[in-house]
């Protein structure tokens, strides 16, 4: 239905990624997810990087393609389909985009973003986790507040802020030339006190800690970030003085359709080998698909991606409509991280017991659907807004 409503140079680059990704990601998927010796991989970053993907939705006048949200979503969907762990990196790069594409200075944009386009790209990274909840997102019938951040300013001096703290499993960070940091400038003030920044990863005091195992998603790599009294320009600030809470929630619901468009990419592969297996798996002489529980659970499986792709679109849609997609936003992750954990567990059921396997394409689905389940707020967090715009 969507899928219309885009040029169609743009319908012709998804099918070129789609091509893409078949011969030369997904042949490897296995290999990104078994990584665990801390080293990243760049060729499948590089070959994004050289059809200027890396962050697609960079206006062309900073370098980029300047494409719409539904034909990012699809191409995110495409590389998730592949290898997720890739797409939630492109997804990462796009979260610390996000604040200067909607914020930032016509500077800001024109220093930065140039850097981050092309086939040589600097990545880019968002630092929001904490080890502990102390950035706190409360949803009542009449507040959404975010508490404070751990990253706070220790001093305020002439041109810049001294800034210090610590972020957790922040995704890209050991591969990022920029970092998105939530800074409290205030935490007396809670939200009236945040501030976004965007900073060079090579600015004195910003260290990279240890890298976290994940569950999922192994090939995007999350590390603790540490800020040693870091010096913080008045020109790496985006937005105005306390605007943080607002940015965030801003751009939270504008990159939500995004991550929901991986749990499609990975739905839809655990689907399509499912099906494969289906027609190869043998039981008394014929193969599975023949009996009705299987190919009506197939059916199922095709019926709730496709609906749920439906779900993405259209909040896609409302962005780049400049409508109110806040709701549409929330429904879509909802739908789209349920159903790729049901049918990523389906799926594993029908393949049988080598999709049970360490390293089988089957599990790894699994553990990404599981894992992008949380990325950019879990069920529960979105149910909980959509509760408080019902009362």
């Amino acid at each position: 239905m969507f899928r219309s409503t885009i040029p169609k140079e743009d319908r012709e680059l998804v099918m070129m990624v789609r091509e893409l990704v078949e011969t030369h990601i997904t042949p490897k998927a296995v290999s990104y997810d078994k990584d665990e010796n801390g080293s990243f991989d760049w060729s499948p970053v590089n070959l994004l990087a050289r059809y200027n993907l890396m962050a697609p939705n960079i206006p062309e006048e900073y370098g980029g393609r300047g494409l719409c949200n539904i034909t990012t979503a699809m191409i995110l969907e495409e590389i998730a389909v592949g290898s997720a762990g890739l797409a939630a990196v492109l997804l990462t790069n796009l979260h610390a985009v996000s604040p200067l594409l909607t914020v930032g200075t016509e500077e800001q944009k024109k220093e930065i973003l140039p850097l981050m386009t092309g086939e040589s790209p600097k990545l880019a990274a968002a630092t929001i986790i904490e080890h502990k909840p102390n950035l706190e997102l409360i949803a009542q019938p009449e507040t959404m507040d975010i508490r404070h951040s751990s990253v706070n300013v220790e001093n305020i001096e002439e041109g810049h802020l001294v800034v210090k703290g610590l972020k957790d499993y922040v995704m890209n960070a050991g591969i990022a030339g920029f970092l998105a940091v939530a800074l409290s400038t205030n935490p007396e003030k809670d939200k009236a006190g945040l501030q976004i920044a965007v900073l060079p990863v090579e600015t004195e005091g910003i260290i990279i800690g240890k890298q976290r195992k994940t569950l999922g998603l192994r090939f995007c790599q999350a590390n603790e970030v540490i800020f040693d009294n870091v010096e913080v320009s008045e020109k790496y600030l985006i937005g105005k003085p306390g605007s943080g809470f607002l940015v965030f929630m801003q751009n939270l619901d504008r990159m939500v359709p995004l991550a929901a468009a991986l749990s499609l990419g990975v739905a839809r592969a655990a689907y399509e080998a499912a099906l494969n297996a289906s027609k190869n798996r043998m039981f008394m002489g014929k193969p599975i698909f023949e009996e009705s529980t299987v190919s009506f659970t197939l059916a199922e499986m095709a019926t709730k991606i496709n609906a749920a792709r439906q779900s993405v679109h259209f909040a896609c849609w409302l962005i780049d409509k400049d409508l109110d997609y806040s709701q549409a936003s929330s429904k879509a992750k909802i739908i789209a991280s349920s159903v790729a954990q049901e049918v990523t567990a389906k799926a594993m059921e029908i393949i049988g017991g080598q999709a049970y396997l360490y390293g089988h394409h089957a599990e790894i689905y699994l553990r990404d659907a599981k894992m992008l389940s949380i990325i950019d707020g879990s069920e529960q967090f979105h149910r909980n807004l959509l509760a408080s715009q019902l009362y």
